[in-house]
């Protein structure tokens, strides 16, 4: 038996020894621009807070000087019947704001949701259902472009004309300050960015948790940098408003379609047809001294967060790709590279683990047992392979320590103490996405099938008192 085990170790040698070393360099070059987008950021933070948190020590008296433009919510919903009468009845009842009306895009083929949107319509006349002209599921890029044409009828009815166009979800809790500040923003700049950030709940949820640590760490830190570095922010799809007449100019070279039918990310698309035509994008974090974002649930399942996530990965990484390839300047094909890198990172983080877990299998059974002690070290001292595994090493620890920084910014020191017990599963979680969009998108090429919009499930919170402050 022992010599079985020994042989099998031994002529597994070579390949352990390969696979570690591909996983050590694949994890060191994709350290590289991590760790430049967090030493550019602190930099920035520590020496230039003003100029690079813009906003963020103005007086918030100034957003009751400006007039109120009209501004036009766009919410798409399909089978949103449990959640969509209770996130609008909450967003009328503690908005802050009055000159507005919500658009929400339903379908034929979707009677509940329609009766849910119409009986709100009843105590706010400013929501209005915007029925599609063909059953759903499209995807939500189309459900966006029919809720559009829905505004045009209303406004040639009414004669009001929207100035702002802004997207939100049906599960969201829209914080009461956010019109006003969208208001006084638009249209010095283009595009506004809100921070979102997933709601608290029971730290039991760990896949929900993982989206909190996510955006925590992206929308207190990367998108700072990415604006002030690229002049790209990506829409997140909510919470993102848009001078009505600028998406309006670029949607004519669509057929009038602002959002790309076909694209599972329009939000994304969108911004970066912006970014490219040199519009002002802007992502701002506690504009004016308030503490303002979007908040809502996220998926509380793995097979919930494998569907949403493997549409963002098709969405960004491969039909952005496919349809834009690699334009502007170098510093913006970076950021498009950090986008894309998705791909190769999530898998090489996945097998990463199986390589590790091997590796100290391996080494465990050579150290504790006399008749293994005739098997080569792995890793040894003084080689490449060692000096790659040590950096790694730090990077890691690099890595987690910016997590729960930035996890306890939003969330508090306890939810930043489980980020590190969960990075394990958002990965396991961004790798089985990324396989399954791979999957997908190659199918739907090959038979030559447009991808539709996969609907995960929402929830919306039955109080939302302590997240509108």
């Amino acid at each position: 038996m022992v010599e079985t085990l020994i042989e099998f170790f031994r002529s597994s040698y070579h390949q352990l020894y390969i696979a570690t070393f591909v996983v050590a360099v694949c994890l060191f070059l994709s350290g590289l621009d991590d760790v430049f987008i967090d030493m550019y950021y602190w930099f920035h933070h520590l020496f230039a807070r003003k100029k690079f948190n813009k906003y963020t020590y103005d007086s918030p008296e100034k957003l009751h000087s400006v007039p109120e433009k009209p501004i036009a919510i766009f919410v798409p919903a399909w089978q949103e019947f449990e959640v969509i009468d209770k996130m609008l009845l909450n967003a009328c009842r503690t908005i802050q704001y009055k000159n507005y009306d919500f658009f929400v895009g339903v379908y034929p083929n979707d009677p509940e949701t329609t009766r849910k949107v119409e009986e709100v319509s009843k105590l706010f006349p400013n929501v209005h259902a915007v029925v599609a002209s063909h059953p759903g599921p499209t995807t939500k890029a189309d459900n966006l472009n029919q809720i559009y044409e829905g505004m045009l009828r209303w406004e040639n009815k009414t004669g009001i004309r929207y100035d702002i166009v802004l997207m939100h979800d049906s599960e969201d809790v829209i914080h009461p300050m956010s019109l006003k500040i969208q208001n006084y923003l638009i249209p010095e700049y283009d595009m506004l960015q809100m921070p979102v950030f997933p709601l608290h709940m029971s730290h039991f949820n760990l896949i929900h948790w993982t989206y909190a640590d996510e955006f925590a760490e992206y929308h207190t830190k990367d998108l700072h940098v990415r604006q002030y570095f690229s002049g790209f922010v990506p829409s997140a799809g909510v919470g993102t408003a848009f001078n009505r007449w600028l998406i309006e100019f670029v949607g004519t070279s669509f057929a009038r379609n602002i959002f790309r039918s076909k694209s599972l990310t329009e939000d994304y698309d969108l911004a970066l047809r912006l970014a490219l035509g040199r519009a002002k994008l802007l992502f701002v974090y506690k504009p004016f001294g308030i503490n303002c974002s979007t908040r809502s649930y996220f998926p509380y399942t793995m097979r919930s967060a494998i569907r949403q996530k493997s549409r963002w990965v098709t969405g960004i990484c491969l039909q952005s790709w496919k349809l834009i390839g690699w334009k502007g300047d170098a510093r913006f094909r970076f950021v498009l590279y950090r986008d894309r890198k998705a791909l190769i990172a999530n898998v090489i983080n996945f097998f990463a683990y199986v390589v590790i877990s091997y590796l100290i299998t391996y080494e465990a059974i050579r150290w504790g047992f006399a008749a293994f002690q005739q098997l080569p070290p792995i890793v040894e001292k003084g080689t490449m392979l060692w000096t790659l595994v040590v950096i790694d090493s730090v990077l890691m620890m690099w890595r987690i320590l910016h997590r729960f920084i930035t996890a306890r910014r939003i969330y508090g020191l306890w939810a930043a103490t489980l980020s590190v017990i969960r990075l394990p599963i958002s990965n396991i979680i961004n790798f089985s996405a990324t396989g399954r969009a791979l999957y997908n998108f190659v199918k739907s090429s090959l038979r030559k099938k447009d991808l539709r919009w996969e609907k995960t499930e929402n929830r919306f919170p039955s109080t939302v008192e302590h997240t509108t402050m």
